[in-house]
Order: C-alpha cells, then sequence, then structure tokens
C-alpha cells in the first residue's frame, strides 16, 4: 500500500505540524496590514460591499464544521451502522473547523483595535434578541465547548456522554448554521440572497461536505478495503447531495432569469451571459464542484477509496466558489431607489484578506493533527 494513502494510519509526524503552523503564520503579513493600516486600506471591500473574502472563508469553514458534525451525529444519535466510521475524526475536524471559523472572522471583526472581548460585552448587554447574527454569535459560543466536550468524551471512551453532548451538538450545529443563512437571506435589499435556495443551497452543500470529509478521512487512512460499504454509503450520499445542489442551482437561474421581476433577471446575469462571475460559476461551482464529482462517483460505482476521495475534495473545493458567488454575487448589483438604474459594483480580494483566510485554514489544521498527535482517535472495533 502507497505511503500516500496512510497518512492518517499512524500519529503524525511533527513535520505535518510545522506545515500547519508554516500555513498559519500566512496570516502574519496580513494582521501586520492591519495593524498598520487599518481595514479600509487593507482590504477589498468597500461601503458598496462590504462582506468579502474573510466572511466567505467563514462561513466556508463553518460549513464544514456543521456537515462534519451532522454527518458524526448519524453514527452517535441514530446509530445508523454505515455510518459509523472515523467518528472521532469527524467530531475533531468540526471542532478544527469552527476554530479556524473563528480565527477568520475575528479579523473580519475590525480586528485587535475594536478590543473585541470588550466589544462583545457591551453588545451582549443590549441583549439584541431580534438580531440574526446575535443569535449567531450566541450559538456558535456555545456550540464550541460543546463540540470540545464531545471530542473529550469519545477519545475518553464514554458513549453515553459523547450521545448526549453529539445529540445536543446535532441540534445546536443544524440551527447555528441556519441561523448563518438567515442572517443573509433576511436582507430583502439583496435580491441573490433573499429566497429559500439560498438557505437551501447552505444547508445542503455543509451536509455534501461532511460525507466528503469522511470519505477523504477513509483514504488517508489506508483502509479503503476494509470500509467498502462505508466507502459505497457515503459516495451515495455524497452523489444525492450534489444531484439536489445541481437541482437547485438549475431551477433557481431558470426561474430567476426567466420568470422573476428585472432585478433577479439581473443578478443572474453575473452568473450568465459572460457576467463577472460567470467563470467561477460554470466552471468551478459547477464543472469542478458538482458535475466532475459525480462523474467521478459514477465511473467508480461508488466503491472506490481513491475516486470518492478525490470527488470529495473537488466538492469541498467547489463549495468555496459557492459561497464566493452567493456572497459576493448578493453585493455587486445595487438599486438604491427603484427609479434608479442598476449599478454594478465590483470586489477585487487583497492580499491581507487572502493571507488571512489561508492563516485560518492553517489555525484549523494546527487544531487538526494536533489532536491527532496527542489523542487515540482509532476506532475500537470496526
Amino acid at each position: 500500500m502507497s505511503t500516500h494513502a496512510t497518512v492518517l494510519r499512524n500519529k503524525p509526524s511533527s513535520t505535518w505540524l510545522f506545515i500547519s503552523f508554516f500555513i498559519a503564520a500566512v496570516s502574519i503579513y496580513g494582521m501586520y496590514q492591519v495593524f498598520m493600516h487599518g481595514q479600509e486600506e487593507s482590504y477589498g471591500i468597500s461601503r458598496e460591499v462590504p462582506w468579502g473574502i474573510l466572511i466567505i472563508g467563514y462561513s466556508f469553514l463553518v460549513g464544514i464544521s456543521a456537515g462534519a458534525a451532522i454527518i458524526g451525529s448519524l453514527a452517535h444519535v441514530f446509530k445508523v451502522d454505515a455510518f459509523n466510521v472515523m467518528s472521532k475524526r469527524v467530531a475533531l475536524i468540526s471542532l478544527s473547523a469552527l476554530v479556524g471559523a473563528f480565527f477568520i472572522i475575528f479579523w473580519e471583526l475590525a480586528g485587535p483595535y475594536q478590543l473585541q472581548t470588550l466589544r462583545l460585552l457591551k453588545y451582549y448587554t443590549n441583549f439584541e434578541i431580534t438580531s440574526p447574527i446575535w443569535w449567531m454569535v450566541t450559538l456558535y459560543m456555545i456550540e464550541l465547548p460543546l463540540l470540545a466536550v464531545e471530542v473529550y468524551f469519545l477519545v475518553s471512551h464514554k458513549h453515553e456522554s459523547a450521545f448526549f453532548s453529539s445529540l445536543f451538538g446535532l441540534f445546536l450545529g443544524v440551527i447555528a448554521y441556519s441561523t448563518l443563512a438567515f442572517v443573509f437571506a433576511s436582507n430583502a435589499t439583496r435580491p441573490l440572497w433573499h429566497s429559500l435556495s439560498f438557505s437551501l443551497m447552505f444547508i445542503i452543500s455543509a451536509l455534501a461536505a461532511g460525507a466528503s470529509v469522511v470519505l477523504m478521512m477513509i483514504y488517508l487512512s489506508g483502509k479503503g478495503e476494509v470500509l467498502k460499504e462505508n466507502i459505497k454509503a457515503f459516495s451515495k450520499m455524497l452523489f444525492l447531495l450534489l444531484s439536489l445542489m445541481f437541482f437547485v442551482d438549475t431551477w433557481n437561474l431558470l426561474l430567476n432569469t426567466y420568470g422573476g421581476d428585472n432585478e433577479l433577471a439581473a443578478t443572474m446575469s453575473l452568473f450568465m451571459d459572460n457576467g463577472s462571475l460567470a467563470n467561477n460559476f460554470y466552471y468551478l461551482e459547477l464543472g469542478l464542484g458538482i458535475l466532475l464529482p459525480v462523474a467521478l462517483l459514477v465511473l467508480s460505482r461508488f466503491g472506490s477509496a481513491l475516486y470518492s476521495a478525490l470527488a470529495g475534495l473537488l466538492m469541498i473545493i467547489g463549495m468555496f466558489f459557492l459561497r464566493f458567488d452567493m456572497i459576493v454575487g448578493g453585493q455587486l448589483l445595487a438599486r438604491p431607489d427603484s427609479r434608479m438604474e442598476f449599478t454594478l459594483h465590483e470586489y477585487h480580494v487583497s492580499s491581507s484578506e487572502l493571507t488571512l483566510f489561508i492563516g485560518g485554514l492553517g489555525v484549523a489544521a494546527i487544531v487538526f493533527f494536533l489532536g491527532e498527535k496527542f489523542f487515540n482517535l482509532e476506532e475500537e472495533t470496526h
């Protein structure tokens, strides 16, 4: 068996942690720029497009976290045997991704000059319970320690406690991620966001990311031959979720382009007819993230560890561009008044934002490989 397929079989060497720290250290450039010049000069955002790649990165990692948590609950809570695999690593992935997401959102929220702790306490004393953002922050502040507790129970073989923590984590994860989607969908001034399909794509893609993570973990563990039935179960699940994503994407485009109002049609033109996001949408979101993974799954008859893991990797990459298209696309077209013409805005990712996003991925990797190094993540029986 080739060594590249057994990355997770033994304790990871210090090399993986070094690589993770190196990736995280890339963010030092972005931190320096924010410290020296502030956000306005360091980030590519503007008054018209206030949410950029840091919000995208946050929603991307939170989506992976939510999907992994939901997939893990299928084994711990619902006792689905076909999904009872890699449960400890899946829980650790969920925790790691959420920590990385918190790192990214910290720098999005104005960085160190705002003294985030004091700012948070002041915000909470107002108890803005009608604000979706208030509820999102509240739920994820509970979710983070809950995931850490679940990982502890799993590695300590406290299965009854793990059951309850996983159950609470399931409900909290679904509600928290739905609330994140609602933060966007509740904005009636953004036609691309203000729709049911926006929230549906958030949830479906998160579930697909969870299945993808498991398939990648199985391949990297080198246990593909032993876990053939599990590979088939997760591959079929991923195929179904990708098909649903394609269905929602296709009908959303058709309905908004030909059956919606002028504003929706103008928004959809960003993704069609060589609009500013057309390449992202057709080649990266649809082609790389949905159609190619589906082709790999079908060609392998849902039974190849390598093809299924590759399909999962491509899906996760495509999911990032899905988030980019959905979040940025919703801000590029604006009309301050119904009597005015549409205004098309632009957004270009700055080097500071990009390095902070990459740093968030590195932070998530550090947490994961620290868990791999110090905990026994092998399953007891299988």
